[in-house]
């Protein structure tokens, strides 16, 4: 920070990755990572000359590492334990794209060693920066609807598929490094379109189907709001898990138990082509996805830029609160003053480590295809169910 400015990585330049490169230009990239090539030659294309390149982030860290202030991580979920913790194990502060990380255990590792090492954390959840997030906050927290009772959070993406891993091997494009992508998860064959750019979602090893890929977006409402902690009672519903050994099925449905102040809380979350039968006759039956709030005096229904009060009656003359939570400056951009002030921004990984892990504790149950009761303080289930521990753990070195 010589000038001033932090010395950034930014591993992963595709997709959110393209984006944050570009957020992360307010400070100096010194170093850009893609297993991509042509990926990689575009970043570098955009950065200052003296920009060092990699295809593997163990390289960076080894050749870069010393000289770096902080790191982005924008790669499939399969890598976001490693490559986060490399970074942190080092003192860096990380920016890592949401889900935070690829199983339960890894969240945690992660959270306990941000707090050990002390470094600014940011998990890439952009719509909790959003204005209508922080209204929907203060209106439920004011009891604008009196005690929540029921959570219904949907989402209209599909995710998953049925097939079972190819055995059959493509030509590796010129401009791939299948290994390094590859990374820690299971070796295969690469295939062309199958994994990726964008379809390692899909499949198990890679992603969580829409549940990993949306819920720390649309799940962050509820956490946020009802400032809910571990859910105590995990269960799922889906297609016949015969048929999703390897894929992330097309639709799902996962029920959280959790205990808050005013009782018990049930939060149901489906996507696919199934959706809450609260919605029936809203008019908001068509919409992609959002939040139903269920309280004492009414209902709240939410997406990120909307916000809705029913039944009309009981709401007859309501008054919001005034707005009391701050407008953000810009997700990415609250990372980077979290840095330089010494403070911990708004999805630090002590928060989103608690959300990502009650979502992927709803992998877990849908792929043992067995309730979870689950004790989160000693990480352990407090039901037999052999197949969710495992998941529960992932594939930790």
């Amino acid at each position: 920070m010589g000038d001033g400015r932090l010395n950034l990585a930014v591993i992963g330049t595709g997709g959110r990755g393209k984006e944050n490169l570009g957020a992360a230009f307010c400070e100096n990239v010194i170093a850009v990572c893609d297993t991509d090539g042509d990926a990689l030659e575009r970043a570098v294309s955009r950065c200052c000359d003296e920009v060092r390149a990699f295809f593997d982030y163990r390289e960076l860290f080894a050749e870069v590492g010393d000289a770096l202030d902080a790191v982005v991580i924008n790669v499939p979920d399969h890598m976001h334990f490693s490559m986060a913790m490399a970074a942190m194990e080092r003192g860096l502060h990380v920016y890592c794209e949401k889900p935070l990380a690829h199983s339960v255990m890894e969240c945690r590792l992660l959270a306990e060693k941000a707090a050990e090492k002390n470094v600014v954390t940011q998990t890439g959840m952009q719509m909790h920066a959003l204005p209508n997030y922080r209204r929907v906050v203060e209106m439920l927290q004011a009891g604008a609807i009196g005690d929540v009772q029921e959570v219904h959070v949907w989402c209209g993406k599909g995710w998953g598929g049925t097939a079972t891993r190819p055995n059959h091997a493509d030509p590796v494009p010129r401009n791939l490094h299948w290994d390094e992508w590859l990374g820690g998860a299971p070796k295969r064959p690469y295939v062309s379109e199958i994994y990726t750019p964008a379809n390692w979602r899909r499949w198990w090893d890679f992603g969580s189907g829409t549940l990993g890929d949306m819920a720390c977006h649309l799940m962050d409402l509820p956490f946020w709001a009802l400032r809910l902690e571990a859910p105590k009672r995990v269960w799922a519903e889906g297609p016949d898990l015969a048929n999703q050994t390897e894929m992330a099925p097309l639709e799902l449905e996962v029920h959280y138990t959790f205990d808050t102040p005013s009782g018990e809380l049930g939060l149901h979350w489906y996507d696919g082509g199934r959706k809450p039968a609260v919605l029936d006759g809203t008019g908001m039956e068509n919409d992609l996805m959002g939040v139903v709030f269920c309280g004492t005096r009414g209902n709240l229904l939410a997406n990120y830029h909307v916000r809705y009060l029913w039944p009309e009656e009981a709401f007859v003359g309501y008054v919001p609160p005034p707005p009391s939570i701050p407008p953000s400056p810009g997700h990415f951009v609250e990372w980077i003053r979290g840095i330089r002030e010494g403070r911990q921004p708004s999805c630090c990984f002590a928060y989103t480590s608690k959300l990502t892990e009650a979502v992927l504790l709803g992998v877990a149950a849908y792929r043992s295809g067995k309730e979870i009761d689950w004790d989160s303080k000693s990480l352990s289930l407090l039901n037999e169910n052999p197949q969710a521990e495992k998941f529960v753990k992932g594939n930790l070195p």
